[in-house]
């Protein structure tokens, strides 16, 4: 027999393209891996190792639908809020200590939130989720109001429309997104009567910043119209554009025609300026602006995730593609330095709500795709609904809030990361031989000593998933304070593969400890090999 050695040296270069071919430093899949963060809580430089992730949950009885943005602001720096689908607005301290129900808009209906000129908007409030509620002026003695659109507050404007949006598990994506933009005003969605509309609200200080509408500039009903079954999604700016991402499709089975978008300088009180601009996929759901540059998320309903960066005019460019998931929720993106984060739901090599990546935080490393956290919702359907990058008190270990759906009351949640959570990660390589081949050796390298609280699970699977077989568990009964596993001779002997391996490492109990560099793999191949 001959023999062959594989070694897998890094994972900088993120999820692979495909299922069994992938360039160096590429791997199959994973569940709450990070080579981004440190080997350790208390190091400083990004290790490049399989490092797990764990999240825990810290909201309490108060979240009793699923969240639908996540929101800070410059007037209570010490206070993050929450807005449910059910119309609560729930606040948080910086260190998520302690929860607050503020109160829960008319209707016990939302469908966005914003914060604009000292008061939190609360958008699809009301009986019939036709008027927006706000909350403020958050710098003096902060109350929630309803009715601000429809009533006086705003200028007695036509109510809103509640137009069905296509639902991801449950969860509709929400009908009027808002965007403040830099000429002091807040735009912000509708759809009725087969078009898109966009609406505007300003405000000026009289007592308080913010606490009357504007006279200059006043809020206003459908100061732009969009394109005839053009249903908006997301908006967003470019620079004195706005850039507004629609749908033609309602329907979660049919594609009734792809996403697009436009582009208004909203100077132009007549019409947008361009668009508007078919994009690859039958849904456009989030939009972010990220030092300039606007990145788009597409997709489907079923399956399928597409990154794009908006290259001006009417170009973009396919960052990435994902077959599995779906495109996030508006208010399920967010980015940190040179990483762009968004949310969604894995079902392989485990179902969960997660969190992918693309970027790191120091842009001289390989910009790839990662899923680098997960909720801890359960796993019937799960689904991040919304993130924020929070806390700000290490950037060594950037941190996100999490908020996550699994359709049961029970399991709606919102997580903060947690070096002793319960952990629910894995990664996957994928090996091809091409031949009959015995796996006689494999050398995994530990970032750090092995402890009684961890427990690590390999298994090995041949030939295209269909069969497998688990070596012994790395955890202290078996390989106590080691920092280096061996599996070698008679627990492998029946490592047989013919064409192909995958191997898999699950993390489970609270120790993170990271699986570190160059993995090595020892093979016997079957030179007389007979078909």
């Amino acid at each position: 027999m001959a023999t062959k050695t594989i070694t897998i040296n890094q994972i900088f270069g993120g999820h692979s393209a495909t299922q069994y071919y992938g360039a160096e430093g590429t791997y199959n899949t994973s569940v709450a891996i990070d080579p981004d963060l440190p080997i350790i809580s208390t190091d400083v430089r990004t290790s490049g190792f399989a490092v797990p992730v764990g999240y825990a949950k810290f909201s309490g009885s108060n979240v009793t639908k699923p969240v639908i943005r996540l929101i800070t602001n410059p007037k209570d720096a010490n206070l993050v809020y929450a807005i449910t689908t059910g119309g609560r607005l729930i606040s948080y301290t910086g260190a998520f200590a302690t929860e607050t129900l503020i109160g829960t808009a008319t209707g016990s209906n939302a469908t966005w939130a914003e914060y604009y000129n000292n008061y939190i908007y609360i958008f699809g409030t009301g009986a019939s989720k036709d008027d927006i509620s706000r909350y403020g002026p958050l710098n003096n003695s902060p109350t929630l109001v309803d009715n601000v659109w429809k009533g006086a507050t705003l200028g007695s404007l036509t109510a809103l429309t509640n137009t069905t949006y296509p639902s991801f598990r449950s969860v509709a994506l929400p009908n009027h997104v808002a965007y403040v933009h830099g000429d002091t005003s807040m735009y912000f969605l509708d759809f009725i009567n087969g078009q898109g509309l966009v609406h505007r609200i300003n405000t000026k200080k009289v007592t308080d910043e913010g606490d009357t509408n504007g006279t200059v500039v006043a809020s206003a009903y459908n100061v732009l119209d969009l394109p005839f079954g053009f249903y908006p999604t997301a908006i967003g700016g470019y620079g004195t554009d706005i850039i507004i991402l629609g749908i033609y499709t309602v329907d979660t089975v049919v594609n009734q025609g792809n996403a697009a978008f436009v582009v208004w300088d909203p100077t132009d009180t007549t019409s947008f300026k361009l668009g508007p601009v078919p994009l690859p996929d039958p849904l456009a759901t989030a939009i972010l602006n990220v030092g300039g540059i606007v990145y788009m998320w597409t997709g489907n309903a079923v399956n399928g995730v597409r990154l794009l960066r908006y290259l001006g005019g009417s170009f973009t460019k396919d960052i990435l593609y994902q077959e599995e998931g779906m495109p996030p929720l508006a208010g399920a993106v967010d980015a940190l330095g040179n990483r762009i984060v968004w949310g969604g739901f894995s079902t392989n090599p485990s179902a969960g709500g997660v969190v992918y990546a693309y970027g790191s935080k120091d842009a001289r490393l390989p910009a790839a795709l990662h899923n680098i956290a997960r909720s801890t919702a359960a796993t019937t359907t799960p689904l991040v609904t919304a993130i924020k990058y929070v806390q700000q008190n290490s950037n060594i270990t950037p941190k996100m809030a999490i908020a996550s759906t699994d359709t049961s009351a029970a399991n709606f949640a919102i997580d903060q990361y947690s070096t002793t959570g319960t952990l629910a990660s894995y990664i996957r390589f994928m090996v091809n031989v091409g031949i009959k081949f015995n796996i006689t050796k494999i050398s995994i390298p530990l970032a750090g000593a092995v402890n009684s609280t961890t427990t690590i699970t390999p298994k090995v699977w041949f030939d295209d998933l269909s069969t497998s077989s688990s070596p012994a568990v790395i955890n202290n009964t078996n390989y106590p304070s080691k920092r280096k596993v061996i599996y070698k001779g008679s627990e492998l002997k029946d490592y047989i593969g013919q064409n192909n391996f995958t191997l898999e490492f699950a993390w489970t109990n609270t120790s993170p400890l990271p699986i570190g560099f160059p993995i090595i793999i020892e093979l016997s191949i079957y030179d007389d090999e007979i078909v």
